[in-house]
């Protein structure tokens, strides 16, 4: 038999031959990899539910950034901490909930979480 690419025994049509059982096994693979596509219907839900996500990631974003800039500029004014604090937990609740995370009933409220790190980073900016 000649030699095909310095492997002796293989030859152009053996090698057609087990492309050829290659594809063949790999049908099932290849037809399921086909019905992926998704519907108009079903692209267009999941584009609208990116976008919810990402103007929930938005929001939460928004209100972490007004609590942290209220608690370091003015840590003495409770009112405003506690209003944005509670739009803050709102929108962090939201976003969890559309990205289906279940509530841990033994988690910190982020603003609670985000006080801690104000009133840390105002240390270290006092020392």
């Amino acid at each position: 038999m000649p030699s095909h690419g310095g492997v002796t025994g293989f030859t152009p049509l053996h090698e057609r031959a087990t492309f050829a059982r290659m594809l063949h096994l790999a049908q099932p693979v290849l037809s399921s990899m086909v019905c992926m596509r998704y519907t108009r219907e079903e692209y267009a839900n999941m584009q609208a539910v990116q976008r919810r996500v990402a103007r929930a990631e938005a929001d939460y974003a928004r209100f972490r950034a007004a609590y942290l800039e209220i608690a370091q500029s003015e840590p003495d004014h409770e009112v405003a901490l506690a209003m944005i604090g509670a739009d803050m937990n709102r929108a962090h609740a939201y976003l969890q909930a559309l990205i289906g995370l279940p509530p841990t009933p033994f988690e910190k409220q982020p603003s609670v979480v985000v006080m801690r790190e104000a009133r840390r980073l105002a240390e270290e900016k006092n020392r």
